[in-house]
């Protein structure tokens, strides 16, 4: 399962093993002044776009790597049964990042109140997760 933290002005997602084989990528970087949004899907492979270049999507089970779609460009490392946190930004690389994780409510709601600490401006420092 992959990890998420934040390191420096990044959220940053690593992958496992076996994520970053199929992905071709140890890690996605995902810029803090450029998140929206963040929330907590707790199906989340219902949502995503199946074509993953490189990547693997298998239909229930798991979708890992990164693919376009309507809005940009979208990464995924998220696997049935699991909630994952969905970032969702404004410019950057990825539009939309999904990643599963067992404690992704938690994650989510760290990463909201940096979203909050930000103000009206929508930049400026945030809050560390614990």
């Amino acid at each position: 399962m992959a990890d998420l933290r934040v390191d420096g002005n990044d959220i940053v997602v690593t992958l496992n093993v076996a994520e970053a084989l199929l992905a071709l990528r140890r890690e996605v970087r995902v810029p803090l002044e450029y998140l929206r949004m963040v929330h907590v899907e707790e199906s989340p492979l219902a949502g995503l776009t199946r074509w993953r270049r490189p990547g693997i999507w298998c239909p229930g089970t798991l979708t890992v790597g990164s693919a376009r779609f309507a809005g940009g460009r979208e990464f995924a490392a998220a696997h049935a049964g699991q909630p994952a946190v969905v970032l969702d930004a404004d410019g950057g690389t990825w539009q939309r990042v999904v990643v599963s994780h067992r404690d992704a409510t938690a994650i989510a709601a760290d990463l909201a109140g940096m979203l909050l600490s930000r103000g009206p401006g929508g930049r400026g420092p945030g809050r560390q997760l614990p």
